[in-house]
């Protein structure tokens, strides 16, 4: 008598068959370089859908679709009357940590602002002052 880990290890082992056959058929349909960015990710009733990794890849395998169909009729029992192509959204990377904004100290607003008194440009000296009294401001939240 088969146990249920038996029943689902067949099942499993023929699925993959499956997927090997119809990924075999599909490789067959295409050039080499393509083989590298194409995997099967469902297999529908009425359609197939593989993965690519970018759109460059997307647009290129769409115009091996028909030729890809044709190879799945002639090499597997399956025989969908479309194949979809998506993207694989690439990998997301950890976020980049915080950067926390350089805090004056206020010797350093008091330099800025005794700067800013001797400076005859006026732009310059208001820029200065402006810069001095941001960093007072947060010294004295902080």
């Amino acid at each position: 008598m088969n146990t249920i880990s038996e029943k689902i290890h067949k099942g499993i082992r023929q699925k993959a068959l499956e997927l090997k056959q119809i990924s075999s058929a599909l490789k067959a349909a295409l050039p080499q370089d393509c083989h590298s960015h194409i995997e099967v990710a469902n297999i529908l009733p009425d359609q197939l859908v593989v993965l690519t990794d970018s759109p460059i890849w997307q647009t290129r395998l769409r115009m091996y679709s028909q030729a890809m169909l044709i190879s799945l009729s002639e090499h597997t029992r399956y025989k969908p009357a479309r194949i979809t192509i998506k993207l694989i959204q690439p990998q997301r990377l950890a976020p980049a940590p915080t950067r926390h904004k350089p805090v004056l100290s206020s010797q350093s607003a008091n330099v800025i602002q005794q700067t800013a008194n001797a400076i005859a440009d006026p732009e310059l000296k208001l820029a200065l002052q402006k810069l001095s009294q941001k960093a007072r401001r947060r010294i004295d939240t902080d």
